[in-house]
């Protein structure tokens, strides 16, 4: 019998409040980035799914679709500001992830049997730093301005062990990618970073099972 390893997005995040400078560049700060990548920017429509006794919302796992496209995010370590997450993009992988959390078997077509939690446009600014380093500028269309710094990496395997190794090395790349341009990031003081999420349910004052 032919073991078929399962192929995935790790990924590794964490934010800030806003950029530091008034433009990004390669030479905005010293040290200068070694090399700096003004990328298109983006608008994105993002709708976030959860159950209605929120187990997903609670195990770390985010249901949305992005511009129309299924995403499943999968909290793998960290916490708000700095995260680590399993990126799914297959559906019948997103409707196990589902069923498994909340025994709920329905389809894509059904929305997994979901009710839509949050719903908004972002315009995205992105830069690639040091060919490898995805910085955003995201501001949402209800009045919060957040940045992330991302680190991606595609993963084929089964072992959770191996995953959560991986993830430990590449955040501990990323903390000291921003620690050397620090000078980039507005960190927010000794206020933490609130996210996308935490924010929208703040404005709209709303909940994640509000729906």
């Amino acid at each position: 019998m032919t073991n078929i390893s399962k192929k995935c997005i790790l990924e590794v995040e964490r934010k800030f409040r806003s950029l530091a400078v008034h433009h990004l560049t390669k030479t905005s700060g010293n040290p200068p980035f070694k090399s700096l990548l003004s990328l298109p920017p983006q608008k994105i429509r993002d709708t976030y799914f959860n159950d209605k006794l929120g187990l997903l919302s609670s195990s770390g796992i985010w249901i949305r679709r992005r511009n129309g496209l299924w995403q499943a995010k999968v909290s793998k370590g960290g916490n708000y500001t700095n995260s680590q997450f399993e990126e799914l993009d297959d559906m019948n992988e997103i409707a196990d992830c589902v069923k498994r959390v909340t025994g709920l078997g329905r389809g894509e077509e059904e929305g997994f049997g979901l009710g839509i939690m949050a719903d908004f446009m972002t315009e995205r600014e992105r830069w690639m730093a040091d060919e490898e380093f995805t910085i955003v500028r995201d501001e949402m269309d209800f009045g919060h301005v957040v940045g992330e710094v991302e680190l991606q990496k595609e993963w084929v395997g089964d072992g959770e062990e191996g995953k959560r190794e991986e993830m430990r090395r590449m955040d501990l790349r990323l903390k000291g990618f921003m620690k050397r341009y620090g000078w980039a990031f507005d960190m927010g003081g000794e206020k933490e970073v609130e996210g996308k999420l935490t924010a929208y349910f703040r404005i709209m004052g709303k909940s994640p099972t509000d729906f």
